[in-house]
């Protein structure tokens, strides 16, 4: 287990810089953390049902210029987290992975408020850098935009270990407390989660040449929900 979380903590690191500070591959979109995640913790299906959800959710949500979106990576880490740890001790029935996808917006918006922070600290990283360029110091910027990764890197990966700690504690003693009534009752919303993720993504379409892509979009999200669902 101390493996998983080390291999995580590297994942997440490597993530969370690609959300703004490098790289900008959509490597740290929920689909592929979540999937990942979950195949480190043994569960590549549970994951992936995980991330197919929470990417309709915030694939509007960008963090274009001084906005911060809720951090839609650590959301997937913890799902992912927590979906491989129930379908290998109480298993990912629908009740579980409601309840799952419904936690995981807590977690995002923790990530938001520990984003602002490490950008304001970055943005003191960069006065300083200036200040000392003005005094002529020739490795001031270099030193400076290696501190402001070595920072987004280092939180990425306490982020990272602190969700997906949380995520697979929920699953291994907070879920299999939940009675069957709260059961049905989280399996009667699973539906409606991936339609508000889909509404919201549609809100955003302008233009009439847009709808053909959004649906041949949301058609192939819902195929592979219902494809790892049958998978797992």
């Amino acid at each position: 287990m101390a493996m998983q979380f080390l291999l995580v903590a590297a994942f997440g690191g490597v993530c969370y810089l690609d959300r703004t500070a490098a790289f900008q591959v959509m490597l740290h979109r929920p689909l592929v953390v979540a999937s990942v995640v979950g195949a480190i913790f043994g569960n590549l299906a549970a994951g992936a049902q995980v991330g197919a959800v929470l990417e309709l959710f915030y694939l509007v949500r960008l963090p274009v210029g001084a906005s911060i979106p809720p951090d839609d990576t650590g959301a997937a880490v913890f799902g992912g987290a927590a979906a491989a740890a129930a379908s290998s001790s109480i298993g990912l029935e629908p009740g579980n992975l409601a309840a799952i996808l419904l936690l995981s917006v807590p977690c995002a918006e923790i990530g938001k408020v520990a984003d602002r922070f490490v950008r304001r600290m970055n943005g003191r990283i960069a006065d300083l850098a200036v200040d000392l360029a003005e005094r002529e110091d020739p490795r001031a910027v270099e030193h400076g935009l290696m501190a402001g990764i070595t920072l987004f890197g280092v939180f990425g990966m306490a982020l990272a270990l602190l969700f997906s700690g949380v995520g697979v504690s929920l699953a291994r003693f907070l879920l299999p407390r939940f009675g069957p009534e709260s059961h049905f009752q989280f399996a009667a919303l699973l539906p409606a989660l991936p339609l508000l993720g889909a509404a919201s993504v549609f809100s955003c379409s302008r233009t009439e040449r847009t709808s053909p892509a959004f649906y041949l979009t949301m058609g192939c999200v819902f195929a592979s929900i219902f494809f790892f669902r049958w998978l797992g």
